[in-house]
């Protein structure tokens, strides 16, 4: 038993959970909590929770017997709140997991957040989204099912055999910090599960939060990079996407650089963005154009807006549309970013890894 683990409650709604996620919680939960109380709630004695009996006495919980004393009331909602709060004022513990799909635990997570204590959140994919806001950390339950066969692969020397050395670029004044490189396998492309929607989404997300927590040298300590986006998007998980770990979902997205430097007694790792060159744009595979007029829009938008070195931002091509009387819907795309990919004719270039810049290709600069 690790003693330094933060100790927690894990309190379980067995009306709005199934047992078969009993066991990848406490699995999941065990990685960085001490669990010192389990208790479920319910009426055991109704048909529906009759088969919850082995799963209880396995997990080691402890039920608590609610009856249902009338049609359409859940005591058992009641009775985990009012223990909530019990071992909240005992001052024993450093944190609760409250188990559920039910929006009325809202109040319980900001109280318990209000007091200085962490609070996790498990439940179904349709759990009132007021619920999940309101959890320091919230997982779906149907992602830990569906993981059971997942592996993991610590970011560290002993995973990473191919590591080879390398030197970061260090500021005016400093000097570099000793760094290793950090090569692991990719995450299968069956494994990998996100919509091309979705993964402009995360890389967006990803590169938000290492901008709020880069250091002057322009790298960005791995661990608060993820501590940050979990703070402004409590239900992120990098099991979503297929990733064991949060490490290897950044190497699975493949626009950060990953490598481990010296830090104290120990070693950290850090990442920031790629330095990308300029690509040429390719439309989808979809069968798609842009009307000629507003393609001479664009290269007339791109032209007049561009800077000393011949690239514009969405921004100022936008604000150039807008003064011609152009209008998005012309070009039948969702986006100016979509139109500029469609029409063909366009680059793209990523700057500080965040910000999107457009131009001509050489073939079709005036």
């Amino acid at each position: 038993m690790n003693n330094n683990l933060p100790v927690f409650a894990l309190l379980v709604d067995a009306d709005n959970v199934t047992r078969e996620a009993l066991a990848p919680i406490i699995e999941d939960l065990t990685r960085d909590t001490r669990i010192a109380v389990r208790r479920v709630y319910g009426d055991f004695t109704t048909q529906h929770l009759a088969s919850w009996r082995d799963a209880i006495a396995n997990h080691g919980f402890h039920p608590i017997q609610q009856y249902r004393n009338s049609v359409g009331k859940n005591s058992s909602d009641s009775a985990l709140i009012i223990d909530a709060m019990d071992l909240l004022h005992s001052g024993r513990f450093d944190g609760f997991c409250v188990v559920s799909s039910d929006g009325d635990f809202t109040r319980l997570a900001t109280r318990i957040r209000e007091n200085g204590l962490s609070i996790y959140g498990y439940g179904r994919n349709d759990t009132a989204k007021a619920f999940v806001n309101a959890c320091e950390r919230f997982t779906y339950i149907e992602r830990l099912l569906d993981s059971s066969g997942r592996t993991t692969l610590p970011l560290d020397v002993e995973a990473a055999p191919n590591a080879v050395e390398a030197v970061p670029t260090a500021v005016a004044g400093q000097v570099a910090k000793p760094a290793i490189h950090i090569e692991m396998p990719g995450i299968p492309a069956a494994a990998f599960v996100a919509s091309p929607l979705a993964l402009e989404r995360l890389k967006s997300q990803l590169l938000r939060s290492y901008t709020n927590v880069a250091d002057e040298d322009g790298w960005a300590l791995i661990s608060r990079v993820a501590q940050y986006l979990r703070a402004n998007q409590s239900d992120f998980d990098p099991r979503h996407y297929g990733a064991g770990t949060f490490s290897r979902l950044l190497q699975a997205v493949a626009i950060f650089e990953v490598v481990q430097r010296k830090q104290g007694n120990g070693h950290a790792h850090f990442c920031r963005p790629r330095k990308t060159l300029a690509q040429p744009i390719k439309p989808d595979q979809v069968n798609r154009t842009v009307p000629t007029e507003y393609v001479e829009a664009l290269k007339d938008a791109v032209t007049q807006s561009q800077g000393p070195d011949g690239w514009s931002s969405p921004a100022a091509i936008g604000y150039h549309l807008h003064a011609m009387g152009r209008k998005l819907e012309e070009s039948g795309c969702a986006t100016l970013h979509e139109a500029l990919g469609v029409a063909g004719i366009f680059e793209m270039r990523e700057t500080n890894g965040t910000r999107k810049e457009f131009r001509l290709t050489t073939a079709n600069r005036r």
